[in-house]
């Protein structure tokens, strides 16, 4: 590396500086003082003056940085006031000077680098006091005592030669009001979970923005940090020769693009273009997702247009309607519900897991954290607020309290997580999709007894917000069965013989073969692949054609028009939602700048067929009341016509004598039955005890 002299430097920063844009950035600066105080250096500039001056910059920034804001002091007009401060921040580091967080190592210290990552957590922005005005006490004689670090530093004599103190130790007085203060404000930034390799834990880095820079940051921003990287001793007891690193923060630069992070070359740009030609693409991109667990094509299907996702929507008056599409997969065990989850937040460009069962509602949102150092309370990012812009995975949705499952309400439908804790009033961004995961109230499905949708314990106001709600059971079935039995037995041998090196001979087992009879099982798109054509088609924003209107718009009201004869509400609004999102994520998935025909027939089949599953009814149509309100149409009318009959004895009636009763206004016997329980549940009959075997029903107060 070339060493740079004063003089060099100084010379450099003048060449640099005299250029038009930096003359103008000063005279802004002179001009709107303090507002503005900060000169941002393009790295690209300094590269252009003399490549070497760079690198050196970045070798020796302390140094560096203090002759340029000298360099610019005198730049200034001649009204400029010598005391003013003048900031030089460098922003756009070259990638060379990217260095991941778990990557800092020893040399990096007191050296520039670029950390990307996402904010976990911030503290309220305070005064630091840069420059402490002492008083000794006893001959008055004022001291300017610079201060580094968070600690504050007194003077160790008094400089005043005229004065009776001698030069020795003394008592000094700080003059609070008239020392220099600037605002300071610690950041902890953890990895990009796009990032990370297997299961590794993100790690975290803190760094102290200072002046004004400090306070234009929240959690969950997606943020390249560029400074210098410090060392200090750790707080303990006894002395020790291992210190902790933070980052003294030079700048910060805000993510442009979604999925910045992921870098298309020229050449994977061609590649993603002609795949994004083959008629097989939206095949082939669903046997790239979890090809070990068999079937579930519907359920693929509408994961891979999460992936993509719809166009968020700014309107004139503010107002954000959501492109991002959630999924919900309700199941009995052993369906591969997590499975497919786990797979999805590794495979996402921005996925992040979390279990229902050990995750709270400030795990998911935000959290207020004591900081260990200033002992001020901070906001800290959940994961929700982790997973901006990219995919949330929950597992176990059912096993969450009352009360941290209504805090995903907010963060479903508007995005936005309102944080009210420990005196801190904010709101932090989740535009995330979500893909839950959720188990029948009783472990697993009763499909004889009871309705699909009275047997999952989840809140109607939650479900509602889902796009796409699946039911997976686990009924047995010969055919079925034999198919996913073979399925299973082939990924474990092959498996198996990935394991084991070609070369090895085995009795009885061809290693070969076992390979060239599981090549279904293979992805036809490795991750890497998927990855970058997904954060590609983020670039796209799809435009509806109007034969694909037509075809929403008729669908849905052939939908709407099916509940006249029943009285029910088969679908709502936020089904017509539905409608868009999962046609634009479809035209996004074939990089096809319009919505088209075939885009909305893929979302009306995937509406229709969990419709099917979650809301049909006996007589064909739907119903979305017993999703959306917990309750549908049909026992709407039953129950009333049950309480008028139970009315009739208001000492009790016996069951059988309910169900003849109702058995004459058109209830069947089942249905009756299933009603009588699900009146029981919620309160609105008892049972009373009765000696001779025989069930009898009393209406309670609410009946």
């Amino acid at each position: 590396m070339t060493n740079f002299q004063d003089a060099e430097i100084t010379e450099g920063w003048e060449s640099i500086f005299g250029r038009d844009e930096y003359r103008q950035a000063l005279r802004e600066i002179a001009d709107t003082y303090p507002e503005k105080k900060s000169l941002f250096v393009k790295y690209d500039d300094m590269d252009m003056y003399n490549s070497d001056f760079a690198t050196f910059v970045l070798e020796e920034p302390d140094r560096c940085i203090k002759l340029a804001e000298e360099v610019a002091k005198e730049a200034m007009p001649p009204t400029w006031d010598p005391v003013n401060k003048i900031n030089i921040r460098l922003i756009r580091l070259p990638r060379d000077a990217k260095v991941g967080i778990r990557n800092l190592r020893a040399r990096h210290l007191n050296k520039m680098v670029a950390l990307e990552g996402l904010v976990k957590k911030v503290t309220p922005v305070k005064p630091r006091m840069t420059l402490a005005l002492f008083t000794c006490a006893r001959c008055g004689a004022p001291i300017w005592q610079p201060q580094d670090g968070m600690l504050l530093q007194e003077p160790l004599m008094c400089p005043n030669p005229n004065g009776n103190c001698n030069k020795t130790a003394n008592r000094f007085i700080l003059d609070e009001e008239q020392s220099i203060y600037t605002d300071t404000q610690k950041v902890e930034i953890q990895e990009s979970p796009e990032g990370l390799k297997g299961g590794a834990q993100p790690q975290r880095l803190s760094g102290y923005i200072d002046d004004d820079v400090a306070g234009i940051i929240t959690p969950g921003n997606r943020v390249t940090i560029n400074g210098i990287i410090r060392s200090a001793e750790k707080t303990e007891r006894v002395k020790t020769t291992v210190f902790e690193v933070f980052v003294d923060v030079v700048s910060i630069e805000f993510e442009q693009h979604e999925y910045d992070e992921i870098q298309i070359t020229e050449e994977d740009e061609k590649a993603i273009i002609e795949m994004s030609k083959d008629p097989d693409l939206f095949d082939n991109i669903i046997a790239s997702i979890s090809p070990t667990i068999k079937g579930m094509n519907e359920e693929k299907a509408a994961i891979a247009l999460q992936l993509f996702g719809g166009t968020r929507k700014v309107m004139d008056d503010g107002s954000v309607i959501r492109g991002d599409i959630h999924i919900l997969l309700i199941g009995d065990p052993g369906v591969a519900k997590s499975q497919i989850l786990r797979y999805m937040s590794s495979m996402a460009p921005r996925g992040i897991y979390a279990s229902g069962k050990s995750a709270s509602g400030a795990g998911l949102t935000a959290a207020a954290v004591r900081d260990e150092f200033t002992g001020e309370w901070a906001l800290e990012a959940g994961a929700l607020v982790l997973a901006d812009k990219g995919l949330a995975c929950i597992d176990e949705l059912d096993k969450m309290s009352t009360e941290d499952r209504s805090s995903l309400h907010e963060a479903m439908e508007s995005q936005r997580i309102s944080v009210a804790k420990a005196g801190i009033t904010a709101s932090l961004q989740c535009r995330c999709s979500m893909l839950a995961a959720a188990n029948p109230k009783l472990g697993r499905f009763d499909l004889e007894n009871s309705t699909i949708v009275s047997q999952i314990d989840l809140p109607p106001a939650l479900m509602s917000r889902f796009d796409l709600i699946f039911v997976r059971t686990d009924k047995p079935d010969e055919k079925r069965d034999r198919d996913i039995t073979e399925h299973i037995l082939k990924v474990h041998r092959r498996g198996e013989a990935l394991q084991v090196d070609e070369t090895v001979e085995l009795d009885g087992v061809d290693l070969k073969m076992i390979k060239e009879n599981t090549q279904s099982i293979m992805p036809r798109y490795d991750v890497e692949t998927l990855r970058k054509y997904v954060a590609y088609s983020k670039r796209i924003i799809p435009v509806m054609k109007q034969d694909a209107v037509d075809m929403i718009q008729n669908d849905y009201m052939s939908i709407r028009k099916s509940g006249d004869d029943t009285g029910s509400v088969p679908i709502t609004a936020r089904q017509l939602e539905a409608y868009v999102r999962l046609s634009e994520a479809s035209a996004r998935m074939r990089l096809s700048p319009v919505v088209e025909a075939q885009d909305a027939k893929r979302a009306i089949d995937l509406i229709r067929y969990y419709l099917k599953k979650i809301a049909g009814t006996e007589s064909g149509g739907f119903d979305i009341d017993s999703i959306t309100s917990g309750i549908s149409s049909k026992d709407r009318k039953g129950i009333p016509t049950i309480e008028a009959i139970m009315r009739l004895e208001p000492g009790g009636m016996e069951e059988e004598e309910i169900v003849t009763q109702a058995a004459a206004n058109g209830i069947s016997e089942t249905e009756v039955r299933r009603l009588l329980q699900r009146m029981k549940g919620s309160g609105t009959i008892y049972q009373v005890p009765d000696g001779n075997n025989k069930v009898i029903y009393r209406l309670t107060n609410k009946g």
